[in-house]
C-alpha cells in the first residue's frame, strides 16, 4: 500500500508543481482523467494522458498546492484504487484514483474527480 500512496502523492505533487517530467513517468500510457464538467461546460469529459499533460503544460490545470486525505485504498493483485480528498485554497477534489502495477512500478491509469469550488 505504501508504494500506491507514493505513486498517488507523486501524481498530485506533479500537478501542483506543473512538473511534466514526473507526470510523463507516473501516468500509465492509457491514463484517462474522467470528469463531470470542464471549465463551466456541462457533460462528461474524458481526457487522455497527452491532453492532460498539455493542460498542465499550458497551466490550465495544476499550479496550486493540495493536501491529500485518504479515505480508503484497496489493492487486489496489480490493481489498486484509492478514494481521496485533495484540497487547495481554491478547490476541493473528491477523487477515485486507480493505479496499476506496470513492470514493477505503480502508475496512475484513471483519475475520476468531482470538483467543488470553495
Amino acid at each position: 500500500m505504501e508504494q500506491v500512496e507514493t505513486a498517488i502523492e507523486a501524481f498530485v505533487k506533479a500537478g501542483d508543481k506543473q512538473d511534466i517530467v514526473v507526470l510523463e513517468d507516473i501516468l500509465h500510457p492509457d491514463f484517462q482523467n474522467i470528469q463531470d464538467g470542464f471549465f463551466g461546460e456541462n457533460g462528461i469529459f474524458v481526457i487522455s494522458k497527452l491532453d492532460y499533460i498539455e493542460l498542465i503544460r499550458t497551466k490550465k490545470f495544476g499550479g496550486s498546492s493540495r493536501s491529500i486525505t485518504y479515505h480508503s485504498i484497496e489493492q487486489t493483485g496489480n490493481m489498486a484504487n484509492a478514494r481521496v480528498k485533495l484540497e487547495s485554497q481554491y478547490l476541493i477534489f473528491h477523487s477515485l484514483i486507480v493505479c496499476v502495477q506496470d513492470h514493477g512500478h505503480w502508475k496512475i491509469i484513471n483519475n475520476l474527480p468531482t470538483i467543488e469550488v470553495k
